[in-house]
């Protein structure tokens, strides 16, 4: 795992202890992540990769967010909704899995 500063593991062992995620707990999870990336901003200014990179997070959200209401909307049967959750869950993963290979080069 790629080391966390102490105020951002303790936010994340916080909102998943009970393994649920609320709306509001998304939010602050989200406001606390783009605090950050304002300090990045400031370090290395606005243009640049990492806040490509931030942005990148902003669309892949939205467009989770908006797959699921089309997949809940496309009233999928059971093993439909297993494979799209499957496929999901796989893609964030996938992007985890890459956080951490790319961080361990900082």
């Amino acid at each position: 795992m790629t080391p966390l500063s102490k105020s951002l593991e303790e936010l994340i062992t916080d909102i998943y202890k009970d393994d649920k995620v609320s709306v509001p707990e998304y939010r602050t999870l989200r406001d606390d992540a783009d605090r950050r990336m304002a300090a990045v901003i400031k370090e290395f200014g606005l243009h640049n990769n990492i806040t490509a990179f931030q942005k990148s997070i902003d669309v892949a959200m939205q467009l989770l967010q908006t797959s699921v209401i089309d997949a809940k909307k496309a009233k999928l049967t059971d093993t439909g909704e297993a494979i799209v959750k499957d496929a999901v869950t796989a893609q964030v993963e996938y992007l985890r899995a890459g956080s951490q290979l790319a961080l361990r080069l900082l």
